[in-house]
């Protein structure tokens, strides 16, 4: 399997794509006792593979290695997104679903993570 290949069909990219959002909260949000190493990365992995899954479910004609970077660049955004503060933003980061979405602090480190998770997404759900 190469990264021109294709990424799964849409029906199987939805199911992972719902599976990292339950997963997501379920990490996030429901006290399981985990370390906060965990919780804090974990979480972020399935945000970033959460991201690899809408991209390859809204472009699935394009190469596997299009979608990853594409993905990457949507991660890094949404990252970015958290260094803008307008008084809307802050508004809605305000809220439990906009802090859950948007966040609140920028790190270098999530950026890494999330190309660290959209690349094992994009060569395992390649072979699918």
């Amino acid at each position: 399997m190469t990264l021109l290949s294709r990424p799964p069909p849409r029906l199987t990219l939805l199911l992972w794509l719902v599976g990292c959002i339950l997963a997501g909260v379920i990490l996030r949000k429901i006290p399981l006792g985990l370390p906060f190493f965990v919780t804090k990365w974990g979480g972020s992995a399935l945000w970033g593979g959460m991201i690899w899954c809408c991209v390859a479910f809204c472009i699935p004609a394009k190469p596997r290695g299009f979608i990853a970077v594409t993905a990457c660049l949507c991660a890094a955004l949404t990252e970015s997104l958290k260094l803008l503060h307008t008084p809307a933003l802050d508004h809605v980061r305000m809220t439990a679903l906009g802090s859950f979405l948007l966040g609140h602090h920028f790190a270098w480190a999530n950026i890494g993570v999330y190309t660290a998770a959209i690349l094992v997404f994009s060569c395992l759900l390649g072979r699918l």
